[in-house]
């Protein structure tokens, strides 16, 4: 798992992998920051970002975006530049005060300021960077060569993995998906460098171009840990070959998003059985995990293909591809050397970013990804307001009461069916601002000159602190996403929607502003995320979080035919060039998208309905214009093209401009609003509705 530009580990592992929750965007929107100095956060309603020179009923996302857009092109040290960008470089910048006054030693410092501040501190010291090397490495790599049987392969396996080192497959903990209640061990397919099974398999020109500048980057990274000019090339070509095998053996994203596929629990003797060649009851005890008797496979079809690829290949190149994950995982934390190679890759080649972020940056994110709790502490002591968390709480309120309505009044969907949607969103739970508790990390000892030895010392203890659950009562307290993110998630095992502090300012939400204008932004992403707990996915799981079908089959029916239009219709978008998008890949996400919108506007009616002087025009815009204005302005960006084809195959959101007009030319809210006529571009011929 890289660090750089993927989702942070604790929500891509337990969301993406284990879980399948859904989150509103990809952490890569707002993952690494660029050089652009931000001194506060974007406006909630911008009338400089319009272009009102566009017809808003031809292209509506240039008519709220346009001089944006124009004004804001992606800076060099990003792939893609947002006004959610923005706002995520407001709150760096906040993070980094806190952290850099953290680092200050005093006798004043909390157990989490110095837990931060420390780590913060050993992250920013580049000259131990640079005086270290590779040395870092050694001694893992030393542990490694020195593999000699299987047992010892697969017990280096374990150990990787007890450090947060995924080989050959993602090992965790997740809800059981029958008893949500519980805790249960997961094992997941995985192992792959390169973002997608599909850089793997395609033969197209791009694909095969990718494979081939993987090979080198491997091969130049190995170089730098030590390995002569001569031998890399070749365990690099040894690497690739054995990740081929395995993503031939994965399943592609679409047909796990289906939590049937992720559905295969057994005891660890059947597996064991299943997939001898991987000595699992082995290597679950060297990697810290307790003793437990069933683990869910997802899928199994990937291990029976592991256990006979295992047996296929001599040691030696196993090893290489374990040396391989130790120094792709620890890359961005080591000497210049390696983060700038690390860089061209990943970032430059994959991603079109053309320069490189500056340190700080990089060391905050780092902080909140491998010590979010402690940062996040220290950041809602100094920046959230209980009014925001209560005046959320009221939109909430209104919007289970909008969806509510909508499940009553649908024409095609039976009594039956019916009573059990309202009892499910009954029993949604909301999460506002912050957990209730926080992690304790006074055992992890966080040196001031030790960054590489920090970072295995914070993801060590996350990882055991995740494996101790298994067999355990779930938590229905804690949160998979850091407090100061921005982001929101709906969580399946939870029946649970879950607003972290970070995503609850400008532009998304302004207490300071109407309520057409906070419902167009934080109401829609609020609808959206109650939404998701009925999409394709969400649909499949009860009130309880437990995988059940709580549908009679002729509105199962009704329901896979409304989709089916939906993914359809967005099939047809264009990504980049001659790159479509994904319609089944991102179903999830559109259907949320779509129904969010609705349940927004439907709250923010009953709200006006009650405050009947907010619906007064303002700036000259309607209540209903101000409110999709507010939804499209979210989405103000510019994204490079090389972006654009890793989110066509590995993303299940649609790009964001995509997400505006896709949404909307479904609604005639928006169309009566506007004045659209049929005909016009922001009007679908084929609308398409779900909730």
């Amino acid at each position: 798992m890289k660090t750089q530009n993927r989702l942070p580990q604790a929500l891509f592992k337990a969301c993406i992998l284990f879980l399948g929750c859904t989150i509103l965007v990809p952490a890569v929107m707002f993952g690494q920051a660029g050089n652009a100095s931000v001194s506060k956060r974007p406006q909630s309603f911008d009338l400089t970002a319009m272009d009102r020179t566009v017809d808003p009923c031809e292209d509506f996302y240039e008519y709220a975006c346009g001089t944006w857009r124009k004004e804001n092109p992606v800076p060099s040290d990003q792939v893609f530049w947002a006004r959610y960008n923005q706002l995520a470089e407001y709150n760096r910048e906040v993070l980094r005060k806190l952290l850099e006054q953290a680092a200050v030693v005093t006798p004043r410092r909390t157990p989490a300021a110095r837990t931060i501040g420390d780590f913060y501190s050993s992250c920013m010291n580049t000259t131990v960077a640079e005086q270290q090397g590779h040395a870092p490495l050694k001694p893992e790599l030393a542990g490694i060569n020195s593999v000699s049987s299987r047992e010892q392969l697969m017990k280096a396996v374990a150990h990787l993995h007890s450090i947060g080192v995924a080989a050959l497959f993602e090992f965790g903990v997740q809800p059981d998906m029958h008893d949500a209640t519980m805790e249960t061990a997961t094992i997941f397919q995985g192992g792959l460098g390169l973002p997608d099974r599909d850089y793997y398999i395609g033969q197209d020109d791009k694909s095969k171009e990718t494979r081939a500048r993987y090979a080198a980057h491997i091969a130049a990274m190995l170089t730098l840990a030590g390995e002569s000019p001569e031998t890399a090339p070749k365990d690099a070509a040894t690497v690739l070959q054995i990740e081929i095998k395995l993503a031939e053996g994965s399943y592609e994203r679409v047909k796990m998003r289906d939590p049937q596929n992720r559905d295969h629990k057994m005891t660890v003797h059947a597996l064991a059985e299943m997939a001898p060649n991987l000595l699992f009851p082995l290597f679950f005890k060297a990697a810290g995990a307790p003793a437990f008797a069933e683990v869910n496979v997802a899928p199994p079809d990937f291990f029976l293909k592991l256990n006979a690829v295992i047996d296929s290949a001599p040691l030696d190149n196993w090893k290489a591809y374990l040396r391989w994950r130790v120094i792709q995982a620890n890359a961005p934390f080591l000497s210049n050397a390696f983060v700038k190679e690390d860089f061209e890759f990943e970032r430059r080649f994959l991603n079109g970013q053309r320069e490189q972020e500056p340190r700080w940056k990089t060391c905050v994110s780092a902080t909140d990804r491998l010590l979010g709790q402690a940062l996040g502490r220290v950041y809602v002591e100094q920046t959230f307001s209980p009014a925001s968390k209560e005046r959320l709480a009221a939109m909430v309120n209104l919007e289970e009461q909008a969806l509510a309505q909508d499940i009553q009044e649908l024409p095609w969907m039976t009594a039956e069916t019916r009573q059990q949607a309202l009892l499910k969103l009954k029993a949604i739970t909301n999460k506002i601002g912050y957990p209730e508790k926080w992690l304790d990390y006074s055992t992890v000892n966080m040196k001031r000159d030790d960054l590489p030895g920090n970072v295995v010392r914070a993801r060590k203890f996350q990882v055991s602190y995740n494996l101790e659950k298994i067999a355990k009562p779930v938590d229905p307290k804690e949160w998979v996403i850091t407090t100061p993110t921005v982001n929101a998630y709906y969580y399946p095992p939870e029946n649970s929607i879950n607003f972290p502090a970070g995503v609850l300012q400008p532009p998304l939400f302004n207490p300071e502003m109407d309520d057409a204008v906070n419902f167009g932004a934080i109401g829609w992403l609020i609808g959206h995320e109650l939404t998701h707990g009925f999409d394709d996915q969400g649909s499949k799981f009860d009130g309880h979080g437990n995988l059940a079908n709580w549908w009679t089959q002729s509105d199962r029916a009704e329901f896979e035919k409304r989709t089916s239009c939906l993914a359809d219709q967005y099939q047809q978008l264009v990504v980049v060039d001659d790159v479509h998008l994904n319609g089944r890949l991102t179903l999830g996400e559109n259907t949320a998208d779509n129904g969010g919108i609705r349940i927004a506007l439907t709250a923010l009616h009953q709200s006006l309905a009650t405050h009947p002087q907010a619906q007064n025009t303002i700036d000259g815009f309607t209540a209903d214009q101000r409110f999709f204005i507010s939804f499209a302005q979210q989405w103000c960006a510019n994204i490079t093209p090389e972006r654009l084809r890793v989110i066509a195959k590995v993303d299940p959101h649609a790009p964001v401009s995509l997400r505006t007009l896709g949404t909307l030319r479904n609604y005639s809210d928006f169309a009566k609003a506007f004045g659209c006529k049929s005909g016009q571009a922001m009007v679908s011929p084929n609308v398409c509705r779900v909730w």
